[in-house]
């Protein structure tokens, strides 16, 4: 009888360590990205104790096949499969950086239990691209355009976000609060808006058409890499409404020109 309970209460699910803390004298709580139920927080008992084969397996960005057993307030983490940890990221401070800078979008922009199997792919796919080498910036760029879009922010980056009017090739503006370029004759509705200029507009156009394989080989000088990020960023910024912390550190490290 407690069998049958007990596996009436578990479940498996893929997922992604986004965050974790310590809990108790042995225990620890970690936020997860999981591709059933979005994310979600749960608790893995006696993981800081010594030996625990659970502990070796929740490393920080590990994508894991979890056990979970709903417990009263927390779900208990009972097993786990590795999937990828990703050990290459701990081998470069680049590829370390933007990783964190996407898990914590991902922590930070999402709504806890609502499922969205494309930003956990997206996750996922992004992580496995930074610990095979490809390009930190091209990767954190595709990963902000693919994010917004799948979270219902797709930017207007063809048409004017006020008057809808096809945009020229000619300096345009980036408004968050109005979703997108707006044209030279409809800047004015937004004073905060970004200047953008031609190069930077055909990066982000390329990227939302082509994706990361249409990008990856062009090497945008640091000017228009610095305007590409900078508007993406501000976009995240007015969704989270709070700035976000891991590029920050990132940049202060290695120099604004890195990420």
């Amino acid at each position: 009888m407690y069998r049958s309970n007990f596996r009436d209460r578990t479940h498996r699910t893929p997922a992604i360590v986004l965050q974790h803390r310590d809990f108790g004298e042995a225990d620890r709580i970690y936020v997860l990205f999981t591709l059933e139920q979005g994310r979600t927080s749960a608790v893995a008992r006696g993981v800081r104790k010594s030996g625990s084969k659970l502990g070796s397996h929740l490393d920080y960005f590990s994508e894991l096949d979890l056990e979970l057993a709903r417990g009263r307030d927390l779900e208990v983490i009972t097993g786990s499969t590795i999937m990828d940890q990703h050990p290459n990221l701990r081998t470069s401070l680049d590829a370390y950086g933007h990783a964190a800078h996407l898990v914590e979008l991902v922590r930070d922009l999402t709504q806890e239990h609502q499922e969205n199997a494309q930003v956990y792919q997206l996750l996922s796919a992004s992580l496995s691209l930074l610990n095979d080498g490809v390009d930190p910036w091209h990767v954190a760029r595709h990963f902000e355009m693919r994010f917004l879009i799948a979270t219902g922010y797709q930017p207007s980056i063809l048409t004017c976000a006020q008057c809808r009017r096809d945009l020229e090739a000619e300096p345009n503006a980036w408004s968050t609060e109005l979703g997108g370029l707006l044209c030279p004759e409809c800047r004015h509705t937004d004073r905060q808006a970004i200047a953008l200029s031609i190069n930077a507009q055909k990066y982000l156009r390329l990227l939302a058409r082509e994706g990361l394989a249409g990008v990856v080989r062009i090497q945008p000088p640091d000017d228009v890499k610095h305007e590409v990020s900078q508007a993406l960023l501000a976009s995240l910024r007015s969704v989270g409404e709070r700035d976000f912390a891991s590029l920050r550190v990132l940049g202060s490290m290695q120099g604004p020109g890195a990420v």
